[in-house]
């Protein structure tokens, strides 16, 4: 069998090339400066200081170092690899001196950076260095094992358009995330300015004002269990994804086998976690929105709105972590073990929250928060066709 990818642009034949890494590239490890000798301010004389910290979202974390030797240099065409922790991960486009967590893969003139960025990236390449990397408690990948690993690549102007054809893919994708970031603020400002009484929702009736209430004035708790185990779907309570099917979010079910003594969660109910995750450290209140039954752990608050137009509201006000540490913080107690202590009566007894009791104006504003919500479901499908695909021609693109 012939070495060849499974798919392939028109005008390319012939087998494709198979070396070991070490026939082809090069790799330079980076240099461990202490902490001490490390500045956190950019100057004329110093060099940005790579290290794991640049690979986490909005870290605010940057280092500097002065005089570091050429060796440890990149410019934004080098690409970098973690060797060690995070091991695999892959980056480019940034200029500076990198730590010795990193590997810096240098290349030949044959062969295409987004070539051999991309396939870094495969992940039966990235499984390969995970194994290589070990299992002890932080994986550490050497040179010689990198160098170990067998390396397919077409002519230059296969890799090129492989290159190019990827490219264009992530800059579909990249632009898919900004229409999302895009609708997901808008909604954010749209929900910020509701509760400042900022945006008004005209009805037949006369407009009236919006009132403060309390949850136990506008809802009820209700405890109801699962007779026979009637319902067996066990629903988790996630940051993002809200009360959703426990194996669709976990990959299975953590709940017991019997189930009787779990709470029912209607459509429309909403739940309180009373557990911590994070930028929610008193736990997170969610409306069940699945339009199923199911039910969840007794541990948890479960309670029903007047209205379910009043509920989604609700949902979406303490999706704000900063309303919600507002509300819950003054009414919890941290236990010896950082437990947290709340009885359900508190929890509903907190403080008011300024809310639309026009039933008519609560249902408009529902309307149009679920219309927004369809568009960023919408949009978030066409994302996940991209990545899809992206997946599928990556497999099949290259050997």
């Amino acid at each position: 069998m012939g070495n060849f990818p499974n798919l392939r642009f028109p005008g390319f034949e012939g087998e494709w090339e198979i070396n070991r890494f070490q026939e082809v590239v090069k790799i330079n490890q980076g240099l461990q400066i202490p902490i001490s000798d490390r500045l956190v301010s950019p100057r004329d004389d110093a060099y940005f200081y790579i290290t794991n910290e640049f690979l986490k979202d909005n870290s605010e974390k940057k280092y500097f170092i002065k005089n570091p030797p050429l060796s440890v240099l990149c410019n934004k065409e080098d690409i970098l690899m973690t060797r060690t922790g995070n091991t695999g991960k892959v980056v480019t486009g940034v200029e500076g001196a990198f730590h010795n967590n990193f590997f810096k893969v240098s290349y030949p003139k044959n062969i295409i950076k987004g070539f051999l960025y991309n396939f870094l990236k495969l992940p039966s390449i990235q499984n390969q260095i995970s194994k290589l990397a070990g299992t002890s408690t932080i994986p550490d990948l050497n040179h010689s094992d990198f160098y170990r690993i067998k390396f397919s690549y077409p002519e230059l102007e296969e890799q090129k358009k492989i290159a190019e054809f990827v490219s264009f893919l992530d800059s579909r994708i990249q632009t898919q995330k900004k229409i999302i970031e895009g609708l997901s603020l808008q909604k954010i400002s749209i929900i910020k300015k509701l509760f400042e009484n900022k945006i008004k929702f005209k009805t037949d009736i006369k407009t009236q004002n919006w009132e403060r209430k309390k949850l136990a004035e506008i809802s009820e708790e209700h405890l109801n269990k699962n007779p026979n185990n009637k319902y067996n779907e066990v629903f988790s309570v996630a940051k993002h994804k809200g009360v959703i099917n426990q194996i669709e979010h976990l990959g299975r079910s953590f709940s017991a086998k019997e189930i009787l003594h779990y709470k029912l969660v209607h459509p429309g109910d909403l739940v309180y976690t009373k557990s911590p995750t994070s930028d929610f450290p008193f736990g997170i209140i969610k409306q069940n929105r699945t339009g199923r039954i199911g039910v969840v752990s007794p541990l948890y608050c479960v309670f029903t709105p007047k209205t379910y137009a009043l509920g989604y509201l609700l949902h979406e006000y303490f999706n704000s972590a900063v309303n919600t540490f507002n509300y819950l913080n003054p009414l919890v107690q941290k236990g010896a073990k950082n437990t947290m202590n709340i009885n359900n009566e508190t929890f509903l007894n907190g403080a008011s929250i300024l809310l639309p009791m026009n039933e008519v104006e609560q249902e408009k504003i529902y309307k149009f928060l679920l219309s927004i919500d369809k568009k960023i479901n919408l949009e978030n499908e066409l994302l996940t066709q991209y990545e899809n695909q992206k997946k599928y021609l990556l497999q099949n693109l290259f050997v």
